[in-house]
């Protein structure tokens, strides 16, 4: 029997059309051994940021050699690269438009090729609207078959990355802002706790505002507040969050992406 490989989906496709499935098809059809996940294909239309962070929650928690297929390609049919890279012992196969940047961030880079070869993709050529189909998933099997990442096209010079944010301190605070609304409406913010705790060494002495709305304090758990009350906590991903008990912060507090984060001392008072 055929050695199994990981090979995980990540698009913003819906499953509502036939594109997920025609990738599948194509990626089976070459490599009947394939094990294929699907990590997401609800990340909101053409929204690289949003694939990212999802990419970068998801990829660690699979082995080493998976090989990830992130697919949000808004300019897809342009003269954009498709990369095939190797970080920290896994594969992505990416449009060179930042979706990599999150999963980049300390993973040592072991790999990077600009797929160029064309005698990896249908013999009619590529349809220009969706190069899911006939040039991630023909690749992606390839690769899975054992074909060497270098035998795809040159290393590239330089890579995208997406310019994110980062949280400033001012004053006595630590200002950030909402990078990600998550599917619970919950605001997730670029504030990581190793900085929180380097400006807060006791987080129940801080207190959190989002949208400029209060939300209290740094809590441990989304139960540890009254159900339909705000909270803050640091989430699975290291990072700080705002969230509503059982409810969805982004309509309570009229937040969303690149919205402002703020993390101050509370006063006893309030403690």
């Amino acid at each position: 029997m055929a050695k199994r490989r990981l090979v995980t989906l990540l698009t913003d496709f819906g499953l509502r059309d036939g594109y997920v499935a025609s990738v599948k098809g194509v990626i089976l059809g070459a490599c009947p051994s394939a094990e294929i996940v699907d990590i997401c294909h609800d990340v909101p239309a053409h929204d690289v940021l949003a694939g990212a962070y999802i990419l970068a929650q998801a990829a660690p928690c699979f082995p080493s050699g998976t090989l990830h297929v992130a697919i949000v390609d808004p300019t897809v049919g342009t003269d954009r690269r498709i990369l095939a890279m190797r970080l920290g012992g896994q594969e992505f196969l990416v449009p060179d438009n930042g979706i990599i940047t999150m999963v980049a961030r300390g993973r040592p880079l072991e790999a990077i090729f600009a797929v160029r070869s064309t005698q990896y993709v249908p013999s009619g050529g590529a349809a220009r609207t969706f190069h899911g189909r006939d040039v991630f998933a023909p690749v992606a099997a390839h690769l899975l078959n054992g074909l060497e990442m270098s035998r795809l096209g040159p290393v590239p010079e330089t890579y995208r990355l997406l310019e994110l944010p980062e949280p400033a301190e001012r004053g006595d605070e630590l200002v950030g802002q909402v990078i990600h609304v998550d599917r619970f409406g919950n605001c997730v913010s670029n504030i990581e706790e190793a900085a929180l705790l380097a400006k807060f060494p006791d987080l129940a002495r801080a207190g959190v505002a989002c949208a400029g709305r209060d939300v209290g304090a740094i809590q441990g758990a989304y139960a540890f507040v009254g159900i339909g009350s705000p909270l803050a906590l640091v989430n699975s991903m290291g990072l700080l969050e705002v969230a509503v008990n059982q409810g969805r912060a982004c309509d309570a507090l009229g937040a969303g992406v690149g919205s402002e984060v703020r993390v101050g001392r509370r006063s006893p008072a309030a403690s």
